[in-house]
C-alpha cells in the first residue's frame, strides 16, 4: 500500500525488489490513462507526464506542459507492439534485442497514415513497473520528461514534482528512491541506411555502435 495518498498524489518509498509496484497502483494509473487523463510518474528513473498514444492526447499533453511539442516518444512493451508502429528489418530486430529493454530511444520509419510524420520515436523501457502498466493497457503510451524553465533542468525532487504538477494533472506517482537526478536516455536513429547517434545519454555511444555492428562480419558481401 502507498505510504501516503491524498487527492491526486500517490507516494511510495520504493519499488518492490523486482522493480514493480502493487496491482492496486497499476489499476489506478491504468484507469486514469484509459479515461484520457495525464499521469506524472517515473519513466526509467526520470519523471515524466504520461498519456495514451493518440493525437488528441498529444495536444492535451502539449497544452498541460505548455510545451509546443509536435511529437512524443512511444513506449512499448513488446516487439509485436513495435511492429504495429514502425518499419524495421531483420538486422534492425537483432540490434534492438541487444539494446532493449533499456534506456535508448530509437527513431524509425513509421507506419503512419498519409500526411503524418515519416518517422516515429519509440522506446522499450527496462522498468518492470512501466512494462506492467503498458501490458495492462495493451497499447503504447506517450510521455514528455518534466523540465524546469528555459534551462530544461530535470524536475526530480519530491516537493517540486508535487507542487508544480499535482494541480495540473490527474494523478501523480512519486517514488522516493527515484527522486534523484538521472542521466537522460540515449537517442539514436535507424530510419535510414545507417546508425546515427542523435544524443549521448545513459548508454554510451561507443557501446551502442559496437552492438549495432556486432553481427556485421556475419553478413555476406
Amino acid at each position: 500500500m502507498p505510504d501516503a495518498e491524498r487527492n491526486s498524489v500517490i507516494n511510495i518509498k520504493r519499488l518492490k525488489k523486482d522493480g514493480s509496484v502493487s496491482e492496486g497502483i497499476i489499476r489506478r494509473i491504468s484507469a486514469c490513462l484509459k479515461d484520457g487523463r495525464i499521469v506524472i510518474m517515473p519513466v526509467d528513473n526520470i519523471y515524466a507526464a504520461v498519456a495514451l498514444a493518440a493525437p488528441d492526447m498529444e495536444k492535451k499533453l502539449s497544452r498541460t506542459l505548455r510545451r509546443a511539442k509536435k511529437r512524443f516518444v512511444r513506449l512499448v512493451s513488446s516487439f509485436k507492439m513495435l511492429d504495429d508502429l514502425a518499419l524495421f528489418n531483420k538486422n534492425d530486430y537483432d540490434f534492438l534485442n541487444r539494446i532493449w529493454p533499456g534506456e535508448v530511444t530509437v527513431v524509425f520509419r513509421g507506419k503512419q497514415p498519409p500526411g503524418a510524420h515519416d518517422t516515429i520515436a519509440v522506446r522499450y523501457p527496462r522498468s518492470k513497473f512501466l512494462l506492467g502498466l503498458i501490458n495492462e493497457m495493451e497499447r503504447p503510451l506517450i510521455f514528455a520528461n518534466l523540465y524546469k524553465g528555459i534551462t530544461r533542468a530535470q524536475v526530480y525532487k519530491k516537493n517540486d514534482i508535487i507542487s508544480s504538477f499535482s494541480d495540473s494533472v490527474d494523478l501523480v506517482l512519486v517514488v522516493d528512491e527515484l527522486c534523484r537526478k538521472h542521466p537522460a536516455c540515449s537517442l539514436i536513429d535507424i530510419s535510414g541506411l545507417s546508425l546515427r547517434i542523435l544524443r549521448e545519454g545513459k548508454v554510451p555511444s561507443e557501446e551502442i555502435k559496437s552492438l549495432y555492428f556486432l553481427g556485421a562480419a556475419d553478413v555476406p558481401e
